[in-house]
């Protein structure tokens, strides 16, 4: 189980080793939602499922999303974990064919809703679940001043902590940190937040970005 004791090296092993503890059980949920989107005659058509590992007792949050009918031999996929701090609801997101992992702690949901969602009625559970249904992966680049001016301007109280990952996604600009094969994502600003003359500072980023969904999902996300 992941405690509050852990270090997000510790958390990032806790996960990995439990993925194999899950694996029947996804098996299970992969034949579910295939079953579904066959029945259904509208799209895109998502649907998530929760599971609490016997042997850890970690939570798992696994998605399946279908943009057409023929995804439902191939869907997309968002799993991650979600485990609790006194703080808050963190969020560890493996990526399994590179060993990664990436961690999103509360203050990055804390901005989420503030930022892009806008609506303080949603509970924090329904946040979390609400970013990884509209997520559609990371397009990152190396920082520069430039990103790192931008992050500043918005996060006033890390202005002492350097940033190393910036990356666009479907729903705005990430800002984080690296720790080894360990990506802690800090924040999140949407496209309308910037002014005209930070755009641009964005564009090979979010070109980077709309190229890959193109190429893995057929459409500009």
């Amino acid at each position: 189980m992941i405690v509050p004791s852990m270090t997000v090296q510790e958390i990032h092993n806790e996960v990995f080793e439990d993925l194999k503890n899950i694996e029947k059980i996804t098996n299970g949920f992969n034949k579910d939602f295939r079953k579904l989107v066959l029945r259904k005659s509208r799209y895109p058509l998502t649907k998530t499922y929760e599971y609490v590992t016997k042997e850890k007792k970690n939570l798992f949050i696994i998605g399946y999303t279908a943009l057409k009918r023929s995804d439902w031999e191939n869907p997309i996929m968002h799993f991650y974990g979600v485990y609790s701090r006194p703080e808050g609801k963190y969020v560890v997101a493996p990526t399994i064919d590179m060993n990664t992992s990436t961690i999103y702690p509360p203050h990055f949901f804390k901005r989420y809703r503030e930022r892009i969602v806008k609506d303080e009625t949603i509970s924090n559970d329904d946040i979390i679940r609400l970013y990884f249904k509209n997520d559609w992966g990371l397009t990152g680049a190396k920082v520069n001043q430039d990103h790192e001016d931008v992050y500043n301007s918005f996060e006033d109280d890390d202005k002492n902590e350097r940033i190393s990952i910036v990356a666009a996604t479907a729903q705005g600009y990430c800002f984080g940190v690296q720790q080894g094969n360990i990506n802690i994502i800090k924040t999140i600003i949407s496209e309308e937040m910037l002014f005209e003359n930070q755009k641009f500072i964005f564009h090979e980023l979010r070109k980077a970005f709309n190229e890959m969904n193109k190429e893995r999902y057929g459409k500009v996300i």
